[in-house]
């Protein structure tokens, strides 16, 4: 596979959102490493877009379930539509139960958790609702694997906790984390809710994040090294492969 290695190594200095910048964080630098090169090489069939927007639209504006799947039918990739239509129907499920639908939301802003001067990871929930008089942040996350380690989870805790929930507005708020793997119901594979609720993972010390930090850009840098080989590995490659070009024939002085 052919690969447009500058943009690769550019991606390197834009991480993807929590929860998917903290999948690739290993507790190791060769881990880490390689999990960093597959994720830049990759190139994801579809994304859960249709479905959060689907969510979001349900939380803050009651939209029920045939329209949310009727918009998720017609848009997005092809490849994802029948997992965002499953996404959708287990969220829904869990909401005729939590019912967020019920609640005001308030607007609110994408924050960063900075890993260096120049690199930061984009943390956000996908709504904010207000229940009991306070203010309750809600992160969605759509993958039907959740594999996380529980050092990972408590990465991702952290992130949000150290970008987002320390803000003032939140400090004393409860949040939920929505995950809606598929599990084994002794039937089937199906999705079903996963909710973890502000505290129930502990946070990294700060000399723990620190080391997962530095874990992640020392990584990043063997990541970089490792694709600008590869770069000029495959310029070589182009060189030699090329169709030999005869020099042009010098004019003689008799022709016309």
């Amino acid at each position: 596979m052919a690969f447009d290695y500058l943009k690769l190594i550019a991606k390197l200095d834009r991480p993807p959102s929590g929860p998917n910048w903290v999948r690739f964080v290993q507790d190791d630098v060769a881990s880490t490493t390689k999990s960093i090169v597959s994720f830049v090489k990759g190139s994801p069939r579809f994304t859960y877009a249709t479905g959060y927007t689907a969510i979001r639209d349900r939380i803050q504006l009651g939209i029920d379930m045939e329209t949310a799947l009727a918009v998720a039918a017609r848009s997005g990739a092809p490849a994802g539509r029948k997992q965002n239509e499953a996404l959708i129907r287990c969220f829904f499920e869990h909401d005729d139960d939590r019912r967020y639908a019920a609640h005001r939301f308030v607007e609110f802003d994408k924050e960063w958790f900075r890993i260096s001067r120049d690199v930061a990871v984009p943390v956000s929930p996908l709504s904010v609702i207000i229940e009991r008089g306070k203010l309750v942040p809600l992160f969605v996350c759509g993958w039907s694997e959740l594999n996380l380690t529980n050092f990972q989870r408590r990465l991702l805790v952290t992130i949000c906790e150290d970008a987002f929930l320390s803000l003032t507005d939140y400090q004393s708020s409860p949040a939920e984390f929505l995950f809606f793997p598929k599990v084994d119901n002794g039937v089937e594979l199906k999705r079903a809710p996963e909710v973890w609720n502000r505290g129930d993972y502990d946070l990294l010390s700060d000399h723990d994040l620190n080391d997962a930090v530095g874990i992640f850009l020392t990584s990043r840098d063997l990541a970089r090294q490792i694709l600008l080989k590869e770069m000029a590995e495959d310029a070589e490659r182009r060189r030699r492969e090329a169709p030999l070009v005869p020099p042009p024939r010098p004019k003689d002085l008799f022709d016309d």
